[in-house]
């Protein structure tokens, strides 16, 4: 192992001192001797010890040299480590965890001094600035590792009391540790070629969940970096218990102020970390929240057994009083009972609002229907049975709007919130350049074949909006022997909430046993050909093939006309409920305000010309802050400065998980972004120690203690050795001194005159 000094200067002049008894020795030695005639009594004498006061010289000249080289290493600081020269200025780079689960607060300190993980962040992180010298050129960079990782204070800087301010100025936010986000900005720090220094990295601290739960999908690729220490503090012995909300859901994702008023409720997926041994009893609380107040518009107790760490519950509440925030969106709020940390225990669900639903359909025109000899229609026409399905009556708060094909392009009008296409074989380019224009906007789109025609060449005016919604080779068939619906649906209320016929899902089986269908358009040869693409299926029918799908555009196509002579659907008990359903939640997710977990991007549409959080009462949002790392509800405004759509934040309740990591799986974590250059790798500060600092109880833990305390004590076990070998030089120089003389008793008596 290389070895290297604090102080190489003091530690050469040291080994020049060695030197010199050395330097005398030999000079001794070549002095000239004077001839004297009673000198030959003393030559006699001397020439029986000769040899023993030869090693006894050269002891004296060995425990002299071994004195100076041990103060010399004593002075000079040796130390064993990476071998980096410990003169060069130091840059430290902090990486404070100020993720959602620094918020944690450990119950079992006294609850009148209990601490946030932050606060021991911070105090560890002072501790650290408190070690450097701004003087020998010694500087800092400070990284914030709630998502998106920041750097607070980048390039480095000397300015060290900014840098204490700046720490303690930190508060947690509602993201995840962007542990990769960290080490990127690190790296660029760790290897400075115009700046030769010595790094230390020090994280302050390590998230304590799940180190699989980190979603480093929008960091790129980065080779290791190179660090001279790392400096972490090491993970808590006992676990804490917290409850956070993971997700939550309405059942419907539209809301009508008039006509039908369907149950609605809220589905809450909770999640429960660190001890979970013991029973616990959770209280859901629904909140309808407005700009300066929010009230309670349901509840739900819910019970959690030992062991169990997930748990998901329903709360119905009562529509009729939800009333828009903004963009035609309400928004409701789902809290849970306080706990240790309670940045993850409210969670923002958005609701889509309407006085009125209002629906185009687009057919042919009545005189180009089919008549028979008569000239009576010899069917109902497909806009009939959908006029019939959704707006039987003003109760059910859906307007209709009748608009023939050939004019569609010119009656297609901007508040529309859904149109079902009956006929899109009889539109042309403007009115489906139009349709895409509105699909863009939000608008849902339902389209069927066209009963009178038979050319499929529309599906790819569909692939325009939605580019590889329609599967190629879609092909119209006939079946001899009609085809009925599949017994098993992709439906099911409670695992596919989000499915556009959830509201019917438990009487799905029921409702389509009497259904036939006798043409229609293939539009895959199996399911799984069919999901390979950007849809996803609606119905299915016995064969597998899907009957409807869907896109995520907004768009819903069937296989089969609203027409008897393709299938009996618009006549059966399921045509109603279906069409309902298909509007109502359609329309809802179409317009459903974005979600988006903190820390994650927020979708830029090319139409938002600004956006700004709104200041909403009781709920701990930054509305002055643009930061993405905060909860809270964001406008979205169009160049007009109209809010066209509201984008709402929720903490990361995966992020705040109160699991406690072991050493190994935080070393093994780290070392995929780092590499140590010294062989003991990640140096660990222990916890308990790093409690003590943040109680503000006299600091146990000194980072430089840590970084020199090595030094200091091999110093002083040099510096006791010389004192040890001086005294015993004393001695032996007395010894050797004085015992010739006493052996030579003729000298002793001898006379001189």
């Amino acid at each position: 192992m290389p070895f290297s000094f604090l102080h190489p200067a003091l530690f050469a002049l040291g080994v020049a001192c060695v030197s010199i008894p050395i330097i005398l020795h030999l000079l001794k030695r070549k002095r000239r001797p004077i001839p004297w005639g009673a000198m030959r009594f003393l030559e006699q004498a001397y020439r029986k010890r000769r040899r023993i006061l030869t090693i006894e010289q050269l002891i004296l000249l060995a425990i002299r040299c071994l004195v100076l080289l041990l103060l010399a290493l004593g002075v000079g600081s040796l130390m064993l480590g990476s071998g980096s020269a410990q003169t060069l200025p130091t840059t430290m780079i902090i990486v404070l965890d100020n993720s959602i689960a620094s918020a944690l607060v450990d119950p079992s300190t006294d609850p009148t001094t209990s601490t946030r993980a932050i606060e021991t962040n911070k105090n560890i992180a002072l501790e650290a600035i408190d070690t450097l010298d701004p003087t020998r050129g010694d500087q800092a960079v400070l990284i914030s590792g709630g998502a998106p990782a920041g750097g607070i204070v980048m390039p480095a800087s000397a300015d060290l009391d900014s840098i204490r301010s700046l720490i303690e100025s930190l508060e947690p936010t509602d993201a995840r540790f962007d542990l990769g986000g960290a080490m990127s900005l690190a790296q660029t720090l760790s290897d400075d070629p115009d700046r030769p220094t010595h790094t230390i990295l020090s994280i302050a601290r390590l998230q304590r969940g799940d180190p699989n739960d980190q979603d480093q999908s929008d960091q790129p690729e980065q080779s290791k970096s190179r660090f001279d220490r790392v400096l972490i503090p090491s993970p808590p012995i006992n676990a804490i218990e917290n409850i956070g909300i993971a997700t939550a859901a309405p059942t419907r994702s539209l809301v009508t102020n008039k006509g039908l008023h369907l149950p609605l409720g809220i589905r809450i997926g909770l999640i429960r970390s660190g001890d979970v041994s013991t029973k616990r009893t959770s209280t859901i609380t629904i909140l309808h929240q407005t700009t300066d107040q929010a009230e309670s518009i349901g509840k739900q107790r819910i019970q959690w057994n030992p062991g169990q760490r997930t748990l998901e519950a329903v709360v119905a509440i009562d529509p009729s009083s939800i009333k828009p925030l903004a963009a035609r969106t309400a928004i409701v709020r789902a809290t849970i009972d306080d706990d240790a940390n309670p940045r993850d225990n409210t969670r923002l669900i958005p609701l889509a609002t309407r006085s009125l639903i209002r629906v185009g359909v687009i057919d042919r025109a009545p005189s180009t229907l089919r008549t028979d000899d008569t000239g009576v229609a010899s069917t109902i026409s497909p806009s009939r049975w959908v006029r019939s399905a959704l707006a039987p009556s003003e109760a059910f708060g859906i307007s209709i709007t009748s608009i023939e094909a050939n004019q569609a392009a010119s009656l297609l009008a901007p508040n529309l919130d859904a149109i079902c296409i009956l006929a899109p074989g009889a539109l042309d380019q403007s009115a489906w350049d139009r349709i895409a224009q509105l699909n863009a906007q939000g608008v849902l789109l339902i389209v069927t074949p066209d009963a009178q025609a038979s050319s499929l060449s529309w599906l790819d005016q569909l692939n325009t909006i939605a580019p590889g919604f329609i599967t190629q080779g879609s092909v119209l068939r006939e079946h001899q022997q009609p085809i009925g619906l599949a017994i098993e649906q992709p439906i099911n209320s409670e695992q596919n909430a989000t499915h556009l016929l959830a509201g019917i899902g438990s009487e799905i089986d029921e409702l389509a046993r009497s259904t036939t269908i006798s043409r229609l358009i293939r539009f895959a040869e199996s399911l799984d050909d069919h999901t390979a693409t950007h849809a996803s299926p609606v119905l299915l029918l016995d064969d597998g093939s899907p009957l409807a799908i869907a896109s995520s555009k907004g768009i819903i196509v069937f296989a089969a006309a609203f027409d008897l002579d393709w299938t009996n659907l618009p006549a059966r008990p399921l045509f109603v409920p279906m069409m309902q359903e298909l509007v109502r939640q359609g329309v809802g997710q179409g317009n459903r305000a974005p979600l988006i977990t903190t820390g994650d991007r927020i979708p830029a549409e090319p139409w938002i010309a600004s956006s700004q959080r709104f200041s909403i009462d009781s709920i701990s949002t930054h509305p002055d802050s643009d930061s993405r790392s905060h909860a809270g509800v964001i406008a979205q405004r169009d160049m007009q400065g109209v809010t066209k759509s509201l984008a709402v934040l929720n903490p990361d309740a995966t992020g705040a998980r109160s699991d406690v990591l072991t050493q190994d799986e935080i070393e093994t974590q780290l070392l995929e972004f780092i590499e140590p250059t010294n062989e003991s790798g990640i140096e660990w500060i222990d916890w308990a120690d790093a409690n003590t600092i943040a109680s503000a109880q006299p600091s146990a833990v000194d980072i430089s203690q840590s970084t020199s305390s090595s030094n200091r004590e091999l110093a002083l076990w040099m510096f006791m050795a010389a004192a040890i070998l001086a005294f015993l030089e004393t001695l032996l120089a007395r010894l050797f001194t004085a015992k010739p003389a006493a052996s030579t008793p003729g000298l002793m008596g001898a006379r001189y005159e």
